[in-house]
């Protein structure tokens, strides 16, 4: 049996069950839809600093960010395109910026779809108009993330994604 629940802290945070199997996932779509937490047979997989996550102003250390629309860091945080200078930090925007949750769904598994479009910060740091879409499925032990990147501009539009996850160790 698969349930979607909301719970109010800090964050509107999403949390995905499948009951049979004791997997979970936490999903907070206000700070870029990051995985706070994944949970199989009740064990977690994930670390997470709750501290930081605490504080806007931080960067977020723990869950499974997204990365975009860079992986990595620019020379001085800055790169050219077209004769004009942007300014974009490590890692992108879309791990700082709220998603807008689109459809949950608890049929084959409990699944959830957020989006994040381009608006006008990221259009300062990255002239291309966008709309990601992202669906996180959780079903059994396992968690599938479907990714849809959808070029809204008229040019083409360069750009890396990926996730930093960070998986508990018990060394560490």
């Amino acid at each position: 049996m698969y349930t979607i629940d909301k719970q109010q802290a800090q964050y509107e945070t999403y949390i995905l069950s499948d009951e049979i199997n004791h997997s979970r996932l936490e999903v907070v779509p206000a700070r870029g839809g990051i995985i706070t937490r994944w949970r199989i047979q009740g064990q977690n997989i994930l670390y997470f600093d709750a501290e930081r996550f605490s504080q806007p102003n931080l960067s977020l250390r723990g869950g499974i960010p997204i990365l975009f629309p860079i992986c990595g860091n620019l020379p001085h945080n800055s790169y050219t395109h077209q004769g004009k200078t942007y300014q974009l930090k490590q890692h992108g925007f879309a791990r700082d910026l709220p998603w807008e949750v689109i459809a949950t769904e608890t049929q084959e598994s409990a699944q959830m779809i957020l989006q994040l479009t381009s608006n006008d910060y990221t259009l300062r740091v990255y002239p291309f108009a966008f709309s990601l879409r992202f669906t996180y499925q959780l079903q059994g032990n396992k968690l599938t993330i479907l990714q849809v990147y959808e070029n809204l501009s008229q040019e083409t539009m360069k750009f890396s994604c990926g996730f930093h996850p960070y998986f508990l160790t018990e060394d560490k």
